[in-house]
């Protein structure tokens, strides 16, 4: 009965065919209004290209139910609510007019790899002795229901282990969510207060005298989702940190190993339309983390906090530019914070963009990264059989594969400071470039940007990426 209704729908070439977003090609949107006033109802759904996915996992993210009004509204965010479960390379919904007023909708999907070994490495800080290889073996939709199990392991500089297991949604009403996971690494320390340096000085070397903090780490998180776009959560840790070298400061406990529990809640707010690459919406995020439950040496808290904003800018009609930015900012309190959760700006991802290399520590952060999206070649759709190199591969070569670009400018701002020292009397450091953003296959972009130092001399430094900065 799939197969026929399928083949019937194949019929109505002219049905309606929405992309992802507004940042995709709306190819469809005359055929979409002209239904949208209709007034017509939903009477079925049929859902076609999922050998994988459960159709519960597909039909739980739409609003649009066989009785309601079709809208276009509904259609447009049960569009993108699909997408971004991140399973599909491509989702297309088709409207079919079937007459008395009602109406079929036939939810096709393209499925994308779930078992995903992907290689990865790098060099720290630019420097050759920091080169560390390893792989992380995704297992996205595990048994069909967009559960994740990741194991993840890194060799030379920094060893580390994970492993988690991720499920977005447990109880048709109820709707909760949860992750359960573990690691362990043995990390060269960031501090340059633990190593009687001032913060502002370069990223500690290789060669310089150092120690390494091991640890291990046990985690739970459990949520419940309130309207698709509101979450609130409850995370639960069990921490266990040695110092290879014990000196005053490197860990609360005079002993060099500190064994603590943290406990906090969150809440979150999400409505960007493309998680991987947002044009439009908000991100919004509150958490408070409590170190130390029964402990005298162990006693301090952190809250954080992390908004990204994602304003369209229109210039024509189906053309805009996004106005992004995103604030971040921790702030510890306690008496003590121990070097290991102080932050960092300087070091791997964690900098403000033409600063990377010259190292800042605080116990508190504050930092803003703000770009301008300009679209080149607005994100669109092509098959894989139509490009020389991938059109004899067997798996590829049947996907449609999406992809665009953009040109960025942009401009970051941030900070670190210790308790004892004043917000507004710190020196905040920043940097403005431009840069191009690649639109890939299968969620990832890939970043290449240049940005300059606002500071005397100013230094210019290039940055490659596999993802958006935010």
């Amino acid at each position: 009965m799939k197969n026929i209704a399928y083949i019937i729908l194949i019929s109505f070439s002219a049905a309606v065919s929405f992309a992802q977003t507004d940042s995709l090609q709306r190819e469809f949107e005359n055929n979409a209004l002209k239904i949208d006033s209709m007034n017509l109802k939903v009477n079925q759904i049929i859902i076609t290209g999922n050998e994988v996915t459960k159709d519960e996992i597909i039909l739980r993210e739409m609003s649009l139910k066989p009785g309601k009004k079709f809208s276009l509204r509904k259609y447009s965010d049960d569009i993108l609510n699909i997408y971004n479960l991140a399973l599909f390379t491509k989702v297309e919904i088709l409207p079919v007019n079937t007459g008395s007023r009602e109406m079929l909708l036939n939810v096709d999907v393209q499925e994308r790899w779930y078992i995903i070994p992907l290689p990865i490495g790098g060099i720290e800080d630019g420097e050759w002795k920091k080169t560390w290889v390893g792989l992380n073996l995704i297992w996205d939709n595990f048994r069909g229901r967009n559960e994740r199990v990741n194991l993840m392991f890194r060799l030379f500089y920094n060893p580390a282990v994970s492993f988690g297991y991720f499920f977005p949604w447990v109880g048709k009403k109820l709707h909760l969510f949860g992750y359960i996971g573990g690691s362990w690494s043995r990390t060269r320390n960031q501090s340059l207060n633990a190593v009687g340096r001032e913060s502002g000085t370069g990223t500690i070397t290789y060669e310089d005298e150092n120690f390494e903090n091991i640890y291990y780490r046990g985690d739970l998180t459990i949520g419940k989702t309130f309207k698709r776009a509101f979450s609130v959560f409850a995370s639960i840790q069990y921490n266990y940190l040695k110092v290879t070298v014990n000196a005053p400061g490197r860990t609360l406990s005079p002993d060099g190993i500190d064994q603590y529990a943290a406990i906090g809640p969150g809440i979150s707010f999400d409505s960007r339309d493309i998680i991987e690459y947002a044009t439009k919406g908000d991100y919004f995020r509150i958490t408070y983390l409590r170190f130390g439950l029964f402990d005298k040496e162990i006693n301090f808290g952190r809250f954080a906090i992390e908004n990204q904003s994602f304003i369209p800018i229109p210039i024509k009609k189906n053309y805009y530019l996004t106005a992004a930015s995103r604030l971040y900012t921790s702030i510890a309190m306690g008496s003590v914070i121990p070097y290991y959760n102080h932050e960092y700006l300087g070091y791997s991802e964690d900098y403000v963009r033409g600063w990377k290399g010259r190292a800042y520590e605080g116990e508190n952060i504050f930092t803003v990264y703000n770009e301008l999206r300009i679209p080149i070649l607005k994100p669109r759709y092509i098959k894989a059989k139509q490009l020389l190199i991938l059109r004899d591969l067997p798996v590829i070569k049947n996907l449609d594969l999406r992809h665009g670009i953009y040109f960025t400018l942009i401009y970051d701002i941030g900070a670190v400071w210790f308790k004892y020292e004043k917000i507004y009397n710190k020196r905040f450091i920043s940097g403005a470039g431009v840069g191009i953003n690649f639109i890939l296959p299968f969620g990832y972009v890939f970043r290449v940007d240049w940005v300059a130092r606002i500071d005397k001399p100013v230094v210019g430094q290039i940055y490659l990426s596999l993802s958006s900065k935010f």
